[in-house]
């Protein structure tokens, strides 16, 4: 029974320890959690994909239409390999491709067997260039699309919020000028008005950490319980 109570004397002090250690909201905002993010690439392009450089993705949904042959336009899922499937002519390539390179791309095998001078338009309909990644210790990790001006708090919102362990410090990655950039956001500073709520532009990825505070709170709350059956037992 001494050894029990000693055991949970330990593992109280950590838990006193350990949440000492966490971001309190209200006591002052660290500045190292706050940061800004340049424009993403995604941001900059052209609204009307058709006339961009975006380049086709997997799982993209184009709407191909033939002018003149309305049983061979079709709405087609870019696969993940990176293929369509269009009649007559199998599985084509798409991503990796801007919109005019592959309407180019259809039109020339249409043209070899089977149409005269066909005239392709192909329209992104939906894309992956439109979604948010939320991954780590979050409720509900995912890919989510978005739908108008969404801040980081909706965009953690779309995830169910963070779990029981994540941190407050979230870290905000996306591609601007074609290289990797990332910053680090405090979200119980953003709750309690002492920071803006960023923008989040599709493409982002936003990724949650595990508190060494919250995660020893749970392993404790676990244990504690365990440890008390032990005590119970008669010697």
């Amino acid at each position: 029974m001494m050894l029990c109570l000693l055991r949970f004397s330990a593992l109280a002090a950590l838990c006193v320890t350990l949440s000492a250690c966490a971001p309190q909201v209200g006591v002052g905002v660290d500045p190292s959690y706050t940061a800004s993010l340049p424009e993403p690439d995604t941001a900059r392009a052209d609204t009307d994909f058709t006339q961009s450089d975006y380049r086709i993705s997997a799982q993209d949904v184009l709407e191909i239409n033939i002018f003149g042959f309305t049983n061979l336009s079709r709405v087609a899922q870019v696969d993940g390999n990176g293929r369509i499937s269009f009649p007559l002519i199998g599985g084509v390539v798409a991503a990796g491709r801007t919109v005019s390179e592959l309407e180019a791309e259809l039109t020339r095998k249409l043209a070899a067997k089977y149409l005269q001078s066909p005239q392709v338009s192909v329209f992104v309909k939906e894309s992956v260039g439109l979604r948010v990644t939320v991954e780590g210790a979050v409720k509900k990790p995912g890919v989510y699309a978005l739908k108008g001006k969404n801040t980081l708090l909706q965009a953690l919102a779309l995830a169910e919020g963070i779990n029981d362990v994540g941190d407050s410090a979230v870290t905000l990655i996306r591609v601007s000028d074609q290289r990797r950039v990332s910053a680090k956001f405090d979200v119980a500073a953003i709750r309690s008005g002492q920071a803006p709520d960023p923008l989040v532009y599709g493409g982002d990825t936003i990724v949650v950490d595990e508190s060494l505070a919250r995660t020893g709170v749970q392993v404790i709350k676990s244990a504690v319980p365990a440890m008390i059956n032990i005590g119970a037992r008669p010697w």
